[in-house]
């Protein structure tokens, strides 16, 4: 399936359009960026051709995947899904709910498949965790994203080091949460997404979790889910992962979706996980 790729940053560059790239499933059409320097560059280490006109690009392509900040997103996810284009989206969605429901509507409107980058959904060990946590009966969980990504790098800057770990991170974490235990209903944020975030979150099986999210830990990163229940405890490491077969269940996934396959890593899963988002920054700011 041949797409286009649209951003030219440290993302694009180290993930998406490697990934993307590696096939057999899809192959890069072409890039554009805000920054046809930028687009020009990535498209040589990918050895597909650059673009400047959007819509030129999309007649090359079936679908597109966007790597790009949250601000910008809305904007051109809606307009890819009126060319008619499939989208392999970022998290968050947005800057903002409003945003993130921008996309929501341009994806149903014109009926196209799109899938979101919540990339531990396509880690093969999440699979046996997740039937794992079905057997044991869960009480609860606690769950962290730990990492120094804001202590310096290619991300630290721009809307992360503005909004803080919750906006970047949060919708990873949240959504190990919500395939373990169910959907969250409510949550409540205490600490500093500069610093450390700790929620308590209530899923609507009324079992409670904990999730801790910190970006500024000068330590090895990591993200973890313990489930505990009557019946045992399931254990999930992020760090077990064999990267070749994520991303080829990532690329195998994006086709089918593409086709019209559904996929628990929606636009309206990721549109409920910037709604807690924003109501965690909202409890933090007070």
């Amino acid at each position: 399936m041949p797409i286009g790729l649209l951003g030219a940053g440290p993302w694009a560059r180290m993930v998406t359009g490697p990934l993307l790239a590696a096939g057999p499933q899809t192959r890069i059409a072409g890039v554009w960026s805000r920054h046809p320097k930028n687009a020009a560059e990535l498209a040589i280490q990918l050895g597909v051709p650059s673009f400047t006109d959007l819509d030129t690009l999309f007649e090359k392509c079936e679908a597109v995947a966007i790597a790009i900040a949250p601000a910008a997103q809305p904007e051109l996810a809606a307009r890819a899904a009126r060319a008619g284009k499939a989208l392999l989206l970022e998290k968050p969605l947005a800057l903002d709910v409003a945003g993130a429901r921008t996309i929501v509507d341009a994806v149903h409107t014109a009926g196209v498949g799109a899938l979101v980058m919540l990339t531990y959904r396509f880690n093969p060990p999440l699979r046996p965790f997740l039937e794992q946590c079905a057997r044991i009966e869960p009480l609860g969980g606690r769950g962290c994203f730990i990492s120094g990504a804001f202590l310096g790098g290619p991300f630290a800057r721009g809307w992360r080091l503005e909004r803080g770990a919750v906006l970047d991170v949060g919708p990873h974490l949240l959504d190990l949460h919500e395939a373990a235990l169910g959907e969250i209903v409510g949550v409540h944020a205490t600490g500093d997404p500069f610093g450390w975030t700790s929620i308590t979150c209530t899923h609507a099986s009324g079992v409670i979790s904990d999730a801790a999210i910190c970006c500024s830990a000068a330590t090895d990163s990591r993200t973890s889910l313990e489930v505990f229940g009557r019946a045992g405890a399931a254990i999930y490491d992020g760090r077990a992962r064999d990267l070749d077969a994520l991303a080829n269940r990532l690329r195998a996934d994006f086709v089918a979706v593409a086709k019209g396959a559904d996929h628990p890593a929606n636009v309206d899963h990721a549109l409920h996980l910037q709604e807690l988002i924003a109501q965690i920054e909202s409890q933090l700011l007070r």
